[in-house]
């Protein structure tokens, strides 16, 4: 199973703002450590505003960073390329393309007739070769093509890194991080794990919190009280259908 996400993950890539950690450290070049250390700083500093800011994170080297970029997405990026699957290495050919074709960046990404003027032999090099440039351009006709059907990877809620962004009633998707007698703890996205009463846990007694959720599952949970001052976040997860 391990081979196969590493698989899926490597060839679609991920959204880096709200893909969980467990998914991270399956992207070439990253692991258990630097997956963590995205996700702190994504909680710390909020999302990602562009891929150059990867290398910011806690002990992301260059070579981490030239194996991994290309796979992580950022959706709300300024640059539209930080949106696709070209790596940041080969950003100033497609700067090029689109300078020789008298438009921007955004324009021959959005441009199928523009896409078709691109005469790939102008742009071959020593270090880029056709078939990187048709990998190019087939990104550029179709970026972040998502290729899967009805496969769907956990990520956490948009716009949520901290729990000021949190609101009571809310119902986030979550990862159960800890089982103790008295409940569950649930990473939603945020520095602070959300804690599940063994009393929000369903409509009958439980006595065992595991009899319900395992370690790692992934729940959808809603948000019943909110204490900032604490950091506490209590959730609910019978007033929720599980999918």
């Amino acid at each position: 199973l391990d081979k196969v996400i590493e698989s899926c993950v490597n060839l679609i890539g991920v959204n880096v703002n709200t893909a969980s950690k467990h998914l991270l450290t399956y992207i070439s070049g990253l692991g258990p450590l630097l997956a963590q250390n995205i996700v702190d700083y994504r909680k710390e500093k909020g999302p990602f505003k562009a891929r150059t800011e990867l290398m910011k994170v806690a002990r992301m080297g260059a070579k981490a960073y030239e194996q991994s970029a290309g796979f992580l997405r950022i959706q709300d990026a300024v640059n539209p390329l930080d949106k696709t699957a070209v790596h940041p290495e080969s950003y100033h050919v497609v700067e090029k393309m689109a300078k020789d074709l008298k438009c921007s960046v955004q324009e021959l990404i959005s441009s199928e007739e523009r896409q078709k003027q691109i005469v790939l032999a102008n742009y071959v090099t020593p270090k880029t070769g056709l078939p990187t440039l048709e990998d190019i351009r087939k990104e550029l006709a179709k970026p972040g093509l998502d290729p899967r059907q009805g496969i769907k990877f956990f990520e956490f809620a948009a716009n949520v890194y901290k729990m000021e962004d949190i609101q009571v009633g809310m119902v986030l998707p979550g990862i159960v991080t800890n089982l103790t007698k008295f409940g569950a703890f649930v990473d939603v996205g945020v520095k602070q794990d959300g804690l599940i009463h063994v009393s929000q846990m369903a409509d009958r007694f439980i006595s065992d919190p595991a009899e319900i959720v395992k370690l790692h599952q992934t729940v959808q949970v809603k948000v019943i009280e909110l204490d900032l001052g604490r950091k506490r976040i209590q959730l609910s997860l019978k007033q929720v259908p599980q999918n």
